[in-house]
């Protein structure tokens, strides 16, 4: 085992290590076999598996949501398919596994994120985007040193949910990041990386701590689908708006957008078949302002609702037509509509 030398903390963002921290190679050693890649059809992202023997995934929600089909490469290896086992969007955490089991797996350990201390050396692992896609590869490290070891109520950006427990630190994050774990020095994981960058965090990065996902991962491995209701939402004055729908309504999503500048609300841009969503008649263009009577101007205002909801509750909703979807009709742009959607009973 390699031995740190002791650094004293004098001012901004030095990192502090300890006698007995590994190495910045040994970590990366012991972490890169279990940190896998996750492809879906339409994006990708980090994972990294927590337990061998079942072959068990955890990564971000927003890595894996509403993807039709996922696979996972396991550092050297090609990726192979994988299934989705449980999900909570508000939670922003998913667990999937192999769709067929695979040999000598590694995994990581989770580390007590409550130990984690102002400039601790940490260690983030993943897969950005500016790697080369697709094929066999490894993941890439950076290191940082913790700014906050205990964010609470982070709300970071409308579009994305409340999130109770962060940690805050320096250790450069890239877009395909999401999902890979925060190392300590011992190469255990205090985190799952998630934000890098947005809203009012530029140049920041957080990771759930792992106190707070390790007590969810049962029943998500389990299957539980929680605060699923099978849409997919974005505040309606989003700047990347239009990159939700195809060209051609490019003029339709300018036109929303001055039609709701003085409305916040959060706009449909995909419902899934059979999901209570679907059921409920939500679709793309809809703009929700209201549920269960709560006026909704983020994505953290929708997962309050959804998370206080019973199993099974009704839950109404309130919103307008969008220049999106009105036809000038029976539904015209600016006008009010109510629906009601039942919540997912879960798995």
């Amino acid at each position: 085992m390699a031995v740190a030398t002791m650094v004293v903390l004098a001012t901004g963002n030095a990192a502090v290590a300890f006698a007995d921290d590994l190495s910045a190679k040994e970590i990366y050693e012991r972490a890169a076999p279990a940190t896998v890649r996750i492809i879906g059809k339409t994006g990708a992202g980090t994972g990294f598996i927590y337990d061998a023997d079942k072959g068990l995934i955890v990564t971000n929600a927003h890595v894996v949501l509403d993807e039709p089909s996922l696979r996972v490469g396991v550092q050297d290896r090609a990726p192979v398919a994988a299934r989705l086992l449980g999900i909570d969007p508000c939670e922003d955490l998913a667990v999937l596994t192999f769709s067929n089991p695979q040999p000598d797996l590694k995994a990581l350990k989770f580390g007590d994120s409550k130990k984690v201390s102002f400039a601790d050396n940490v260690t983030a692992l993943g897969y950005p985007e500016s790697i080369e896609a697709q094929g066999a590869q490894k993941p890439v490290f950076t290191t940082g040193a913790v700014q906050n070891p205990d964010v609470k109520d982070s709300t970071p950006d409308p579009d994305l949910p409340r999130y109770p427990e962060t940690i805050q630190h320096s250790a450069t994050l890239n877009p395909g990041n999401s999902g890979g774990p925060l190392l300590n020095g011992k190469a255990e994981v205090v985190g799952i990386n998630t934000l890098s960058g947005v809203g009012d965090v530029q140049g920041q990065y957080y990771a759930i701590s792992s106190d707070h996902v390790r007590p969810l991962l049962e029943q998500l491995a389990a299957g539980d689908v929680k605060n699923d209701p099978g849409w997919l939402l974005t505040t309606v004055q989003n700047p990347q708006l239009a990159d939700y729908f195809a060209e051609e309504d490019a003029a339709k999503v300018a036109a929303t957008q001055k039609e709701f500048k003085d409305q916040d609300g959060m706009v449909v841009t995909y419902s899934r078949t059979n999901s209570p969503a679907y059921k409920a008649k939500l679709g793309p263009g809809d703009v929700i302002t209201g549920l269960k009577g709560t006026a909704v101007t983020s994505y953290a205002d929708v997962c309050d609702v959804l998370q206080s909801a019973a199993p099974g509750e009704t839950l109404p909703v309130d919103g307008m037509y969008s220049p999106l979807n009105a036809n000038g009709k029976d539904m015209k742009a600016g006008e009010a509509w109510t629906t009601d959607l039942v919540v997912d009973k879960g798995k």
